[in-house]
């Protein structure tokens, strides 16, 4: 079944008084040209002199992450890039959908060639210089105050990354296509010639159906 787009989820989520966009500050680096979706890997990260550096996520990026989004926060007191060639590499042979860094990217042509969509605060050259660690793999992590949780849904795009928290997965994305039904119709209307004015009727008649819920 497709997956809707980040913009139709985003406005589902906010009929609805909820939250979960998690663009900005996230940007694609490397975006997705279709929507994907997997399960949140959530990983903290913590800037500091001493500690116990980046031995654990080697050992993540050994192990299975079909389905999964990794999602790293606390990165931007990092001074250097925490994701790059390597550990794109490694995560994309052990299958990641994605992965989103609340933090510094670098390699992006790299990362391009590699295919995975990597979504980022931003790009910097230079690594971590030895002061980045891992506080805690498979938590509760907050990114620009939206919490995400291990095994919510990360859906990205061109447009960005949005959460789906997990027991609202098939209603957020049933909602989402509705909404996506309601737009083609709306361009299809205009395509034959119809003015907005009347077009827009389709769309206008599922955001009042989804302001119900």
């Amino acid at each position: 079944m497709s997956i809707p787009s980040v913009s139709a989820i985003a406005d589902v989520l906010g009929l609805w008084g909820e939250d979960g966009w998690l663009t900005p500050p996230l940007r694609p680096v490397v975006g997705a040209s279709q929507p994907v979706i997997g399960r949140a890997l959530t990983v903290e990260l913590y800037a500091a002199a001493t500690g116990e550096g980046f031995g654990a996520m080697y050992d993540l990026l050994s192990s299975d992450l079909s389905d999964r989004v990794l999602v790293f926060a606390g990165a931007e007191s990092i001074p250097g890039a925490i994701w790059g060639e390597i550990l794109a590499t490694a995560a994309a042979g052990q299958h990641a959908v994605a992965t989103l860094v609340e933090g510094w990217v670098r390699d992006v042509s790299d990362l391009a060639n590699i295919g995975r969509p990597v979504y980022a605060s931003g790009v910097r050259p230079n690594g971590p210089g030895g002061v980045a660690h891992i506080r805690a793999i498979d938590c509760p992590v907050e990114i620009s105050g939206i919490t995400v949780n291990p095994d919510d849904h990360v859906v990205a795009d061109l447009s960005g990354c949005v959460r789906i928290r997990a027991e609202h997965l098939d209603e957020v994305l049933g909602a989402a296509r509705r909404y996506v039904a309601g737009e083609t119709a709306v361009l299809a209307a205009l395509a034959e010639g119809e003015p907005l004015s009347a077009a827009y009727r389709h769309k206008k008649s599922v955001v009042d159906e989804l302001r119900k819920k």
